[in-house]
């Protein structure tokens, strides 16, 4: 039987992902992100990547697939396991989605490496939004690409100037005006989009993609909650094995579980099966050695207004619902609910983690947003893993992470179908 199955690893980030297949005997090949700092984070942590591995800091657009298998000296089909969590802010529902954001296309780039290197399984991890989204055809005019770069952008740009004429109290009658007929003018676009067939999903593509390449498809949405990690982080798991392997894949089992996540992933739950009950905050926090000179658990230096501020946001809930009772010097806008805006409830796991304005949200008890310590192992990175960068950089990692306890998983998952095709 095969001792160590072999992986490569498309933005890897700060290894939430590769920590999950690293448990399970897996063994880098390749690993590739465009930040530096991810990649100083992965090595710093999992030293024995620089032995295994080609460490790739180029962009994916100018990879060349057959150039690393070269370099790794895989042969096509040889390798065991493709692993990308690609880029996803192109498809997130927060902001202006463009059909034209190049982000959107970069799974083109990961289902190119496939072709090439035919591995056994392909696993893309993503936001649940890719579902929904709609890139535009290959045959869209560029006239028509060009307006709709102008219009997401202006869309865009009137955003980021409706927060600064908020904060000063300032927003006009004509320039509300000025946004509504931005929106409406996006909403004809997309209309003429879809008329003229210039819109294609992106889910559907990947899976006719991978239909020619001679892959089955398994997909499922998930939740990092539901395999022990302390923070409810939503994701869609898109797997596709090679036919010749005659496997079917089946998404891993729920080890813990309530009545929410129960109903909502009534898939990975099995009648009559009793589950652990899922990891709160506060089962992260209390892992945590506050003695020790850590500089990922440095709390961020807030004004004393911000902590004054703080003090009237009851824990689990944000400061949209309780302006009433701020004073008003103290007061921001209601628009503004993320981030260190919101309190995490100590007795529950905490939403998606994304970092806003530099910090995360603000800890149970204390008046501060939580530290990048706090937010690691909520996520659940080992409790000595280090984060490399500014403290902006370092949120990022951890926000923009594959929470281990998911992609442990999913891993566990992929070796048993691999034991089984070796045994054979």
């Amino acid at each position: 039987m095969k001792k160590k199955y072999t992986i490569f690893e498309t933005f890897v980030g700060a290894g939430g992902s590769h920590l999950g297949f690293k448990n399970n005997g897996f063994e880098s090949k390749y690993v590739n992100d465009i930040c530096h700092e991810a990649i100083e984070t992965l090595l710093i942590n999992n030293p024995e990547i620089k032995k295994s591995a080609f460490v790739d800091e180029t962009s994916i657009v100018d990879v060349n697939p057959s150039e690393i298998m070269k370099k790794t000296n895989m042969k096509k089909g040889e390798l065991d396991v493709l692993f990308g969590g690609i880029v996803c802010k192109g498809f997130s529902l927060a902001g202006e989605r463009s059909p034209n954001d190049e982000r959107n296309y970069f799974y083109h780039k990961q289902l190119e490496f496939v072709k090439v290197a035919r591995p056994k399984f392909s696993i893309i991890e993503n936001v649940p939004g890719i579902k929904t989204a709609e890139v535009l055809s290959s045959n869209t005019p560029k006239e028509i690409m060009d307006k709709v770069d102008l219009i997401w952008q202006s869309l865009e740009n009137y955003k980021g100037e409706k927060a600064n004429l908020r904060k000063l109290n300032k927003i006009t009658k004509d320039f509300e005006e000025k946004g509504k007929k931005l929106r409406n003018d996006k909403k004809k676009l997309l209309t003429e989009l879809k008329e003229n067939g210039y819109m294609k999903s992106v889910y559907k593509d990947i899976l006719d993609i991978y239909t020619d390449l001679g892959y089955t498809v398994y997909s499922s949405f998930v939740n990092s909650a539901c395999y022990g990690s302390s923070t409810k982080r939503e994701r869609i798991i898109i797997v596709a094995v090679r036919n010749d392997l005659n496997l079917t894949f089946e998404f891993p089992e729920a080890t813990c579980g309530n009545e929410e996540l129960m109903k909502k992933y009534s898939n990975l739950y099995k009648d009559g099966h009793k589950y652990a009950k899922v990891k709160t905050v506060n089962d992260a926090l209390n892992k945590i050695d506050y003695s020790l000179d850590d500089k990922d658990n440095v709390p961020m230096n807030h004004s004393a207004k911000t902590v004054e501020r703080f003090k009237y946001i009851p824990e689990g809930e944000n400061i949209a619902k309780n302006m009433d009772n701020v004073p008003d010097d103290l007061k921001i806008s209601r628009f503004y609910s993320r981030g260190n805006t919101m309190r995490l409830s100590g007795n529950s796991p905490s939403p998606t983690l994304v970092p806003g304005h530099s910090n995360f949200p603000v800890h149970p008890k204390l008046n501060r947003s939580i530290t990048v310590r706090e937010a690691a192992t909520i996520t659940g990175f080992p409790i000595d893993y280090k984060f490399i960068g500014s403290h902006t950089k370092r949120c990022e990692l951890v926000g923009n992470a594959v929470p281990p306890a998911l992609s442990t998983a999913i891993a566990k998952e992929v070796k048993k179908l691999l034991d089984e095709y070796y045994a054979k």
